[in-house]
């Protein structure tokens, strides 16, 4: 065997010991979240299953409806990103829906947001469409969301006041629920800044590529090079932002979907016996879930989905009331969840095996005809 050959099987074999570890670092990660997650929901005195007999008092036309809603909510959130796409390149809407909801599984059962990945790798298409470009549009979504959420949080605080007195705990939990509160004005604070860092990073991408140059350049030139022609793609992810043909229909999409969700929650609130939970009410339950799911994930979302929305409905309910009917609202709205992820991904890979291919991937426009 030529020391060529030798050198490519080595490296072969490296590869494969490192994902291995990766594979095996993410299983221990994921066993440890599901194991602290499902402690602390137990020493909350949080169920994790609602009582017997539970479904006989649970009103079917609500709940189908409230299934609906969420239904359409995840189809607008795929469908909203041909506009985050279409400056970079004319991707067959087909395959954006279909890499969304496969990518959204990714995300909900793949451990610390790893999932994320997923969009990007599946996206690309060499000499048509970069992967860190597809990164790009990426992290504005999340910022974007991010400012939706937050503010839709502080606007639900405004238009619904949280009873009082607060409690001084969530469950058994020592958590007091006016953190919710503070949250809301924390984290409003921090997509805002994320935001202004992000239009920066647009506007001046040229800086930003000349300063990375510059300081990394210190340790290591090429490496300098390579960074700095990330950053360059990766802003290109952000073009959609200077073109209203794109960033508005793209913000008037997400309302749509949010709006879409908030109303899905206080049908589900309906269909529990949670007639307290209004309109106003519903945005701050489902902002304060926003916040859980951007954190850090367990598997499914574990943990984090049941404690935020635990948290939320404190503010407005009574603990015995959230202790009842709240643990029927929780299981129901992630099970649901679950079974739509679940449900919306098969139909997507079954479209993408058994389907006729979809057209290749194009270039988009120029930059002078994008208005950029």
């Amino acid at each position: 065997m030529s020391p060529i050959a030798i050198d490519a099987l080595a490296e072969q074999q490296r590869v494969r010991r490192t994902l291995r570890t990766r594979n095996i670092r993410a299983a221990v990660a994921s066993v440890v979240l599901v194991v602290a997650f499902g402690w602390v929901l137990s020493r909350g005195g949080f169920p994790l299953l609602p009582p017997a007999g539970f479904w006989s008092k649970v009103e079917p036309t609500f709940y189908a409806a409230f299934c609906c809603g969420m239904v359409f909510n995840m189809l607008t959130r795929f469908a909203r990103n041909h506009f985050l796409i279409a400056p970079l390149a004319k991707v067959p809407f087909r395959k954006i829906m279909t890499i969304n909801a496969i990518g959204m599984a990714l995300i909900t059962y793949l451990p610390l947001r790893l999932g994320e990945m997923a969009r990007p790798a599946m996206l690309r298409d060499k000499g048509s469409l970069s992967a860190w470009a597809v990164t790009g549009t990426v992290a504005a979504e999340r910022i974007l969301d991010g400012l939706v959420f937050s503010g839709m949080l502080l606007t639900g605080l405004a238009l619904a006041a949280p009873q009082s007195p607060l409690p001084d705990h969530v469950g058994n939990l020592p958590v007091p629920v006016w953190l919710v509160p503070q949250s809301a004005k924390l984290a409003s604070l921090v997509f805002a800044a994320a935001f202004l860092v992000m239009l920066a990073f647009y506007w001046f991408r040229a800086t930003a590529r000349r300063v990375t140059e510059r300081v990394v350049g210190i340790v290591s030139v090429p490496l300098a090079q390579k960074l700095a022609g990330i950053v360059e793609r990766m802003s290109d992810g952000l073009r959609f932002l200077a073109n209203w043909r794109y960033s508005l229909p793209y913000l008037v999409v997400t309302l749509l979907s949010v709006t879409s969700l908030v109303w899905a929650v206080q049908l589900l609130a309906q269909a529990v016996g949670l007639s307290e939970l209004s309109f106003s009410r519903s945005l701050v339950v489902l902002g304060v879930l926003a916040l859980g799911f951007s954190a850090p994930n367990a598997p499914g979302f574990f943990g984090v989905v049941q404690l935020a929305l635990y948290a939320g409905l404190a503010t407005y309910i009574a603990p015995e009331k959230v202790a009842h009917e709240g643990a029927v609202f929780v299981f129901l709205f992630y099970v649901t969840y679950l079974a739509n992820v679940t449900l919306l991904a098969a139909v997507a890979l079954v479209v993408e095996l058994f389907s006729a291919p979809a057209p290749t991937v194009a270039p988009a426009a120029s930059r002078d005809g994008l208005g950029t």
